[in-house]
């Protein structure tokens, strides 16, 4: 049982007054596939976003327990060239943007996954430390050389990162800020280990983007806040850290509808108000467009109902957005380049999930790609492994948007 409760303050000022914007129905979590014995066990439950009306910020209304979830979780982008540039140009931008010293520098990544991250650094000569609360990845990481304490990140492994590493140049998370559900008393710890004018490089999802995607995929179980500049700016700097840039890396290397922030740790940052009643109007017109965009991707499956449709990409883009559709079952099954095991199946649509060398066993008319991030190299790998016409290949992000109904 899925200990699950709703929260009575924001995550992120404290502030007590919270005000329900989106409601997505009976959603699973991106990472539970489940077997034939487990279909219809898994975990589904509502999604509630709510947003502050004293901060404007944006947050799931429930926190979820994930323990046992976490140190089960699997995903990784390792096989992606196009992962593997935006983490090498990643550690050469931080690395350029930190303060000389005696020494080579030390870096920290809180959910650092197999280490891929990690590595880059190691390459540039810093010393370096995960934290990752998935044992299967941390074992990874941990015998590929990448030193990685298995746990949740807080006061508990300071100690040990310092004794490792000793104090800290560089705090780098990706697609990990947003999951922390009391994200100011990890800014606070950070603050801690830092040195003096150290760096916190933090990359989530867009809440901007979000909004002119309607991606709605991305309000998930595992996801506690939704930042964009603004808010990102003020929460930064009501702890300690002002920002410097938000354009560390050009567009076109980062992926999916990334938000990369590059702070530093400063004694008096200068702080941003933020207008209030401007996010609270951002978040109501998602609010409008969550229901076109589910509506979209229906439609377009029914037009197409009597062809072959094969998803591509069992992480939550595909996991999500197949939930919260009525169509789904038109689809006939998905694939990964990574999936996390075989015989499995997506939760609550029980789509069964394969690698993707299932494209080439049972050919597809159309594939339809929620990893859109990726869409330049899934179009050129499929075609030259599999045959398949780059027409063939249809990203989701064109029909949530409206395109080819």
């Amino acid at each position: 049982m899925i200990d699950q409760h709703h929260v009575s303050s924001c995550r992120l000022c404290g502030g007590a007054s919270l005000r329900p914007v989106i409601l997505l129905p009976s959603m699973p979590f991106t990472d539970e596939f489940v077997t034939q014995e487990r279909l219809g066990k898994e975990f589904v439950a509502d999604i509630s976003i709510v947003a502050c009306e004293e901060c404007g910020a944006a947050q799931n209304a429930s926190d979820t327990e994930m323990g046992d979830y976490y140190r089960d979780y699997t995903y990784t982008v390792q096989s992606s060239p196009f992962a593997m540039r935006f983490m090498e140009g990643l550690a050469q931008g931080v690395v350029s943007r930190m303060v000389t010293r005696t020494g080579p520098p030390a870096v920290l990544e809180i959910g650092s996954g197999s280490g891929e991250q990690l590595m880059e650094f190691q390459k540039l000569g810093c010393k370096v430390v995960g934290v990752e609360p998935s044992s299967k990845l941390s074992d990874f990481a941990n015998q590929h050389g990448v030193y990685t304490i298995q746990g949740f990140f807080g006061e508990s492994v300071c100690a040990e990162v310092e004794r490792q590493v000793g104090q800290i140049d560089a705090v780098v998370t990706s697609y990990t800020f947003d999951h922390i559900p009391r994200p100011v008393e990890v800014l606070k710890v950070i603050h801690s280990m830092l040195r003096d004018e150290g760096l916190l490089v933090i990359e989530v999802h867009d809440l901007d983007l979000i909004g002119k995607r309607s991606e709605f995929c991305l309000f998930e179980h595992e996801h506690y806040t939704y930042l964009n500049e603004r808010t990102m700016a003020d929460v930064l700097g009501r702890n300690g850290f002002e920002v410097e840039t938000y354009s560390l890396l050009d567009d076109s290397v980062k992926r999916g509808n990334s938000l990369l922030v590059v702070a530093r740790k400063r004694t008096n940052p200068r702080v941003s108000a933020v207008r209030v009643s401007q996010e609270l109007a951002a978040l109501s017109a998602i609010q409008k467009n969550v229901r076109g965009a589910i509506a979209n991707v229906d439609a377009w499956l029914s037009v197409n109902q009597d062809k072959t449709i094969v998803a591509y990409g069992a992480g939550g883009r595909g996991v999500m957005t197949t939930a919260a559709l009525s169509n789904c079952e038109i689809l006939s099954y998905m694939v990964d380049k990574n999936p996390k095991a075989i015989d499995v199946f997506a939760p609550k649509t029980h789509l069964p999930v394969f690698g993707i060398e299932e494209l080439g066993k049972r050919r597809a008319d159309l594939v339809l790609v929620f990893s859109f991030g990726y869409m330049e190299e899934i179009v050129s790998e499929l075609q030259s492994l599999y045959g398949y016409e780059p027409q063939q290949v249809v990203s989701v992000l064109e029909l949530l948007l409206g395109g080819r109904t």
